[in-house]
């Protein structure tokens, strides 16, 4: 667990690889296009959820869990 770095202004800094790290560790179907990832992300306000771990510390053990995307999942759960 890492404190939260603060950038020059005083906020956690969120980058594109924070949003694509939450996004694949908490809603993996919504890499599968490029509009629903960005859909997601602003309905959903990512942003602040990411910057609320960060600052709680939680943001690497959240991201760190990496699950299947669903479609994925059923399209196995179809085969076998």
């Amino acid at each position: 667990m890492q404190p939260a770095v603060f950038d020059l202004f005083g906020e956690i800094p969120v980058t594109e690889s924070d949003l694509e790290a939450w996004v694949a560790a908490v809603a993996p179907v919504y890499l599968s296009s490029e509009r629903g990832y960005q859909s997601y992300i602003k309905n959903y306000d990512v942003p602040a959820k990411v910057r609320r771990a960060k600052l709680c510390g939680e943001f690497d053990a959240i991201t760190a869990t990496k699950r299947a995307p669903f479609h994925a999942r059923l399209a196995l759960s179809a085969v076998l």
